[in-house]
């Protein structure tokens, strides 16, 4: 059963339109196995087409009706709540069967679903083998978690299948797989995650200076 959900600014952001594309897609994997949810944005969308209706109609200039039509296309791309919807299957034809996982720790594995070509954000699935130990963190910017399969712990609760976390700035914490089988979570990291601890603190230094190589690179060509 879903314990952990998006707040209520979330899902009325959502269900208004007025949120980050990335963040609408784990909203709407989240959606899939939440009930409860589904039926809060359900009654915020029907509340929301209650409230155009008692406003009176004004002339809209085709120019400027133009440009709303195309940052609500750019916000919030026709996120899915239905149950029999896929969000990820644009990424995920196949779901996570076969998928070619990057080693990143011990028993930490990644998936990465998209990058941008400029700055630091990240939308990735990530797997930590049953009874695995990420190594502790904290986030430079929120860190938004969907579990798709399995579970995990960290110092702050047990997070199941559906279950929807954010971590920011104010959390460290080292998530641990459950013991019965793999964990795998959608990830959209809004910065890179701050490494923690005498060897988080050295592995962090080698990816800073990893990545101001990559960046002169970048500016060489």
């Amino acid at each position: 059963m879903v314990q952990h959900h998006p707040s209520d600014d979330t899902l009325v952001e959502y269900a208004a339109g007025n949120i980050k594309s990335h963040l609408a897609l784990c909203v709407s994997v989240h959606l899939q196995h939440c009930p409860q949810c589904r039926t809060q944005v359900q009654k915020l969308s029907t509340l929301g087409g209650a409230l155009l209706e008692t406003l009176p109609c004004e002339a809209i200039d085709d120019a400027i009706f133009d440009r709303i039509l195309e940052r609500v296309d750019l916000v919030h791309p026709e996120p899915a709540v239905k149950e029999d919807a896929n969000p990820l299957g644009a990424w995920l034809p196949d779901g996570l069967a076969d998928l070619s996982w990057r080693k990143q720790w011990f028993k930490l594995y990644e998936y990465v679903l998209e990058v941008p070509k400029q700055g630091r954000w990240r939308l990735a699935l990530q797997k930590i083998s049953a009874g695995g130990i990420a190594p502790v963190h904290g986030h430079y910017g929120r860190e938004v978690t969907v579990v798709l399969q399995g579970g995990f712990s960290d110092e702050m609760g047990v997070y199941d299948v559906g279950d929807f976390v954010i971590r920011d700035g104010n959390h460290n914490h080292r998530p641990r797989a459950l013991e019965n089988t793999d964990c795998i979570c959608l990830a959209y990291m809004e910065a890179p995650v701050r490494l923690t601890g005498p060897v988080g603190r050295w592995l962090e230094r080698f990816r800073d200076m990893f990545l101001s190589q990559e960046d002169l690179a970048s500016q060489s060509t």
